[in-house]
């Protein structure tokens, strides 16, 4: 027996769909490339290929030649916004799943059981469609504004999140508070607060005086970074040997 083949169903990102619609409000352009997706989104081509075209065409915002339709500039109207988004619902769904959720207060959960079962996927997948699915539901720009207050993430050719990469933290030699110097150091001091002559000749009481520095790097510090924090203790610290 053929096994069965699995249902597909659009998936964008909530952060890419109304940056991309912001977008469409400045400017709709003539046509939407992988290029012009990729540099609206600060994505890779392929990303934006693999991504992002594939639903805009699910749900006919563009053509097969990436050309807008009437739908996607009615899309960017904000007082058409709802209407076309319970266009793409009918048009995109089926009639099970909106008679089952019909409302954007719907379990998430139970709508991610439905895409599991339905498309024979596994969970990232059927979280990525009830996503979505509910995005459309709710299609309300109001708390979309709300909810979608932080920058988009950015995705890779795989479709997974890219990581970010955070610059370098410069170590920082934090100066050694008032050292005492190498003679402050070497010098005695006698019971009486004095030195370890009395004056007579006769030495007095001499403890000796054990001082131990420590010095905390930064496992980030360059090797060049290091060696300028010993030459200063060097140089501000003479110790004998």
């Amino acid at each position: 027996m053929a096994e069965e083949k699995k249902k597909g169903y659009p998936k964008i990102p909530r952060a890419n769909w109304f940056l991309l619609r912001d977008k469409f409000k400045q400017r709709t352009p003539e046509r939407v490339s992988p290029s012009y997706v990729a540099s609206a989104l600060s994505m890779g081509e392929a990303s934006a290929s693999a991504n992002i075209i594939p639903p805009l065409r699910a749900f006919g915002l563009i053509d097969d030649a990436g050309k807008p339709s009437d739908l996607a500039y009615d899309w960017r109207d904000d007082t058409k916004y709802a209407e076309v988004c319970k266009q793409i619902l009918e048009a995109t769904y089926p009639q099970e799943l909106r008679d089952l959720f019909h409302d954007a207060s719907a379990p998430a959960k139970n709508v991610e059981s439905w895409f599991a079962r339905d498309a024979k996927v596994g969970q990232a997948a059927a979280r990525a469609y009830a996503a979505t699915f509910l995005m459309l539901l709710e299609a309300d720009l109001a708390k979309a504004k709300e909810q979608n207050g932080s920058k988009p993430k950015t995705t890779n050719a795989a479709g997974k999140p890219s990581k970010a990469t955070a610059p370098a933290k410069a170590a920082k030699a934090v100066p050694a508070a008032a050292a005492p110097t190498a003679h402050e150091v070497a010098k005695p001091v006698n019971e009486h607060g004095g030195s370890g002559d009395d004056g007579g000749g006769r030495r007095g009481f001499s403890p000796k005086l054990h001082v131990d520095i420590q010095i905390h790097i930064s496992p980030d510090s360059s090797p060049e970074q290091i060696d300028k924090i010993f030459e200063s203790m060097a140089k501000h610290l003479p110790l004998k040997g």
